[in-house]
C-alpha cells in the first residue's frame, strides 16, 4: 500500500475536488474506466473519513467544517495524481460551458497541488503539470 501525503487546503478547495471526483466517477462508470471511477470514489471517501469524520451508519457523523477551515486530506500518490488529472478535465469542461470562475478555481487548485507535490520531491510528469 502506498504511503499517504497530506496537502492542507481550505475546505472550499476540497469541496471542488469532491465535486469533480463525483462527476468523474459518474462519467467513468457509465462510459469509461471502472478502475478510474473506483479511484475517484476512494478519494471522496478519504475526504469524508478524514475531514467530515464520516462513519457509515453513525447518525451525526459526516458534518463538514466551515468553508474557510483548513483541512488536511491524506491521499496516496496515485490519488493525488488522479486529482490533478480530474481537476484539469473538469476545468476544461467548466470553461467550455461558460463557468469561467469555476474553471479558474479548478486550475488554481490544480496548480497548487502540483506545486506541493513537487515541493515534497515528487516528480510530476510534464503532461500532468
Amino acid at each position: 500500500m502506498s504511503v499517504g501525503l497530506i496537502i492542507a487546503m481550505p475546505l472550499r478547495q476540497w469541496g471542488l475536488i469532491d465535486g469533480c471526483m463525483d462527476n468523474d466517477a459518474s462519467v467513468e462508470t457509465v462510459d469509461g474506466s471502472r478502475q478510474r471511477a473506483d479511484l475517484a470514489r476512494s478519494i471522496r471517501r478519504a475526504g469524508w473519513d478524514q475531514i467530515a469524520h464520516w462513519t457509515p451508519g453513525v447518525p451525526g457523523s459526516g458534518e463538514w467544517p466551515p468553508p474557510d477551515e483548513i483541512v488536511k486530506p491524506k491521499l496516496t500518490l496515485a490519488q493525488w495524481l488522479l486529482t490533478i488529472d480530474v481537476l484539469k478535465r473538469w476545468a476544461a469542461t467548466s470553461e467550455r460551458v461558460g463557468h469561467h470562475d469555476t474553471a479558474a478555481q479548478e486550475r488554481e487548485l490544480r496548480g497548487m497541488i502540483v506545486s506541493r507535490l513537487q515541493a515534497h520531491g515528487i516528480h510530476v510528469p510534464p503532461d500532468r503539470r
